[in-house]
């Protein structure tokens, strides 16, 4: 308790000598707390990793882990850590000397694991968020069986430097949140440079995926399992009588999510099913133990009679065999991603969990069970996808549901805006609370602006003036490269509009005047900045089609931003969308003059 009220008092003598605009951007994360698994590591505090140090001789850690100063310093108060199944090798939440964590909503079933306890304070509401781990699932299944939001971002960009490892190759810290906003915010502060250590990854080296566009229907297309793969009926005989709620819970994500504006196609789930297989079938195993052998060695005994008898066989494993499934990897690599591609799928969809268990018949068959919970889990950090799970409703016998939504590492952001307005439409309640869904998002809507990109993303920023603007009709060609709507702006009044109807679809140019003239007839043009990410560059260009290219825009304020000009001041109306310099047959037309609209949208409004 003094530890927290320090903490809580630094922030507040930190707030006290900064200005308000100060304090909003070096502590966004003030008046927020927060708990981590108890495999991550607190200086002073210290750290099981679930095992049985009961009679003393838990590890103290000297520092703390990279992501959790990030957070503090960010002005969040860490309150404690949480309880854990064993080493980080579970999906259920009993494997643990500490006790059982029941489910925050129906106590006599589990709360999914491993991250257990990570998952249900939030649920509780005894905290604003918390650091959980994903190797196989743990971020994501306490989420759906919990009711809230675990986001498991791209492995790297959460530094797991201070993390006690399970498979260390594939390890990733993972956010549980009551809403998708809250999640991403945390992942904004807590995601590194990718030196901390030596499995992370900075934002920048990774290739960001589209985004949705903030105005207008969100046109995506997901992907889902081919039929043969969502049998509800083969988790177990214990299950049956829950079997039809689940299959109709999942039949009404899918329609939620088509009615936000997706399309579903299916996909060949057999290579992601095959993958899910190495992670336990696998030399992973072998992973495990070598993060568990000081403790094997010494002490066998602290280690969960289960947890145990699943990882030790790992010792036995040959580097033959570790060659060979990574061969049988990179194969089922490039499998899923054909199996994508041919489906025309921008993110898989799936059931985060099919199923749900008591905790009484997951103690009567402990590993079979926990391998149903991590059927669509464990694929997920071999494929280097990133992905978030979100509730979508509750079933007709009154347990949560939700799906997971993922995609190419790199995608964060947009599988995060699908998850956003998937959640959002549901009215759901979060986790065991009784605030609702649209009541959260409004309160952090007021609270924290909306993130664009993650810290260390080279990023450029373009003037629109006309058909790229956000909800027109090419404004795709900038969400589909990761662009985001930054704000509207005025030109210097230095510009005259011209209308090229003759244009597919019609646009307009921005033709710049000399001095002499701008101060006569220059009129100030009302555009847009967006904000895309650096390696979308040479791919948005190649689309801009004559007469137009870009160049720099004189704002209103003085400042200087790279836009669409009118570069071809003798071209009629040039030709439809394409490269640079290209005519696609449309029929010539002389430019109309529309400077006095004061902007594309007015004109198209009066014409």
């Amino acid at each position: 308790e003094q530890r927290v009220l320090e903490q809580a008092a630094a922030v507040e003598r930190r707030a006290a000598a900064m200005g308000e605009e100060q304090r909003a951007s070096k502590l966004p994360l003030m008046g927020m707390t927060f708990s981590v698994k108890d495999n991550i590591a607190v200086a002073g505090l210290p750290m099981t990793n679930g095992c049985d140090y009961r009679s003393g001789g838990a590890p103290v850690p000297s520092t703390t882990a990279a992501a959790v100063t990030r957070l503090m310093d960010a002005g969040a108060v860490l309150l404690g850590k949480n309880n854990m199944d064993c080493a980080a090798t579970g999906l259920v939440g009993i494997r643990s000397v500490y006790g059982a964590v029941q489910n925050a909503l129906d106590r006599d079933y589990i709360s999914g694991g491993s991250s257990s306890g990570s998952g249900v304070c939030v649920s509780l509401g005894q905290v604003s968020f918390s650091l959980g781990t994903d190797t196989a699932g743990s971020g994501r299944v306490p989420a759906m069986l919990n009711n809230i939001v675990g986001l498991k971002a791209s492995r790297g960009l959460i530094s797991t430097h201070g993390l006690a490892p399970a498979c260390r190759s594939l390890d990733c810290i993972s956010i549980f949140a009551t809403s998708v906003p809250e999640a991403r915010t945390v992942l904004q502060v807590a995601s590194g440079d990718g030196r901390d250590d030596a499995w992370d990854r900075a934002p920048g080296a990774l290739t960001m995926g589209p985004r949705l566009p903030g105005l207008g229907a969100a046109k995506f297309t997901f992907g889902v399992p081919s039929k043969e793969f969502l049998d509800f009926s083969s988790f177990g005989a214990m299950a049956q009588h829950r079997t039809a709620a689940f299959a109709a819970a999942w039949a009404a994500s899918v329609k939620a999510l088509e009615a936000i504006g997706g399309t579903c196609v299916e996909v060949d789930y057999a290579p992601f099913q095959q993958t899910a297989r190495l992670l336990y079938e696998g030399p992973w195993i072998a992973e495990r133990y070598s993060g568990l052998q000081d403790l094997f060695k010494t002490n066998p005994d602290a280690i969960w009679p289960t947890v145990r008898e699943i990882v030790e066989p790992g010792k036995s494993f040959s580097a033959q065999q570790a060659f060979e499934a990574y061969y049988k990897l990179q194969e089922l690599k490039v499998a899923a991603d054909r199996a994508m591609a041919e489906a025309g799928a921008q993110v898989l969809v799936t059931p985060t969990a099919g199923m749900t268990y008591t905790i009484k018949e997951l103690q009567a068959d402990p590993i079979a069970l926990n391998s149903n919970m991590g059927r669509y889990t464990n694929h997920m950090n071999l494929l280097d996808l990133c992905g978030i799970a979100v509730p979508t409703v509750f079933t007709s016998i009154g347990l949560p549901f939700g799906v997971t939504v993922s995609a190419a590492a790199g995608s964060d952001a947009f599988v995060c805006d699908i998850g956003s307005r998937l959640h959002k439409a549901s009215g759901l309640t979060v986790g065991a609370m009784s605030s609702t869904i649209d009541a959260v998002e409004e309160a952090v809507a007021k609270r924290f602006p909306k993130s664009r990109f993650l810290q260390g993303v080279p990023t450029f920023k373009i003037v629109v003036s006309g058909a790229h603007m956000e909800g027109l009709a090419l404004s795709w060609q900038l969400t589909e490269r990761g662009g985001c709507f930054v704000r509207r702006a005025r030109t210097a009044p230095m510009y005259k509009l011209l209308a090229f109807e003759g244009m597919k679809p019609p646009r307009p140019g921005m033709a710049g005047l000399g001095f002499e003239e701008s101060k006569e007839h220059g009129r100030s043009i009302e555009v847009e900045i967006w904000e895309l990410p650096a390696a979308a560059f040479a791919s948005f260009c190649n689309l801009v089609a004559q007469p137009l290219g870009i160049g720099w825009v004189h704002m209103e304020d003085g400042s200087k931003v790279q836009g669409f000009r009118l570069v071809d001041h003798g071209a009629d109306s040039g030709g439809g969308v394409g490269a640079a310099g290209e005519a696609e047959g449309a029929a010539r037309k002389l430019p109309t003059e529309i400077s006095e609209h004061g902007g594309w949208r007015n004109y198209l409004a009066k014409a």
